[in-house]
């Protein structure tokens, strides 16, 4: 298993894709209602992924930066937002966007803040973003208060590889501050639920970096395990994880 944050996810997009939750359309409205920008200005989404959370955003008709480096999910993307001609593609990180100077009126990190290295993130997101530019950051955080949720947490935990030690919820309150201070970034929340089969419960488990591979024989005691726990829980054929999705929304400040 690859422990470079950019090569941990090889072999995962095509299941990223495919079976990663999106984002509800209440968070899209939030953003667009709370950042003042202006018709050309620049909208970057960094670490992007395979595109799951810039499908939305490239529909505000902002031209949109999107920055991912590793190639597979950058294809991903590139196919996702075929029919988006606002958008452009940068193979660039977090702490080196490649990204043009004072350029971008909003900067957006979804379900990535966890992988970059602050300090960096914080000198590069100064560089690119424009006088008063705001900054974004969200995760999808699910919730285990459901049957199906808290044995769906235990299943990562029992066969996740460092699990704890890479999960989002690693970065708390205080280290955001930390990356907005000395200002105060706001914090919202936006519950949604996400109803899915087997086959996308499975999928998406052989997405997280740090699960066995698809392909190992330590996958299919996973697939038993999940196997078991969607056979008590589900309603016709489908249950549900519900997710709060976190935004923490400021303006940098050096």
């Amino acid at each position: 298993m690859p422990t470079d944050n950019v090569f941990r996810f090889l072999g995962r997009a095509e299941n990223y894709d495919r079976y990663r939750p999106s984002y509800p359309d209440a968070l899209y409205d939030y953003l667009r209602d709370r950042v003042p920008l202006e018709s050309g200005d620049y909208v970057a989404d960094v670490a992007a992924g395979t595109g799951i959370f810039t499908e939305k955003l490239a529909r505000w008709g902002q031209p949109v930066y999107v920055v991912e480096p590793n190639e597979h999910m950058m294809a991903m993307a590139k196919h996702r937002l075929a029919d988006q001609p606002n958008c452009s593609f940068f193979d660039g990180v977090a702490e080196a966007t490649g990204l043009p100077a004072r350029s971008a009126g909003l900067i957006l990190a979804a379900q990535s803040f966890h992988w970059f290295d602050p300090i960096s993130t914080k000198a590069e997101f100064l560089r690119i973003g424009k006088e008063g530019a705001y900054v974004g950051i969200v995760w999808n955080k699910r919730r285990t208060d459901s049957p199906f949720g808290s044995g769906y947490e235990e299943i990562l935990r029992r066969y996740g590889r460092n699990y704890p030690d890479v999960s989002h919820s690693t970065i708390g309150k205080a280290e955001i501050d930390a990356f907005f201070a000395p200002s105060i970034p706001e914090y919202s929340a936006f519950p949604h639920t996400d109803w899915i089969t087997y086959e996308t419960a499975r999928g998406r488990l052989a997405s997280y970096s740090f699960m066995p591979e698809p392909s190992s024989s330590a996958f299919a005691d996973v697939e038993a395990a999940l196997q078991k726990l969607f056979d008590a829980n589900q309603m016709g054929g489908i249950v549900s994880l519900t997710y709060d999705t976190r935004l923490y929304l400021g303006q940098l400040a050096p």
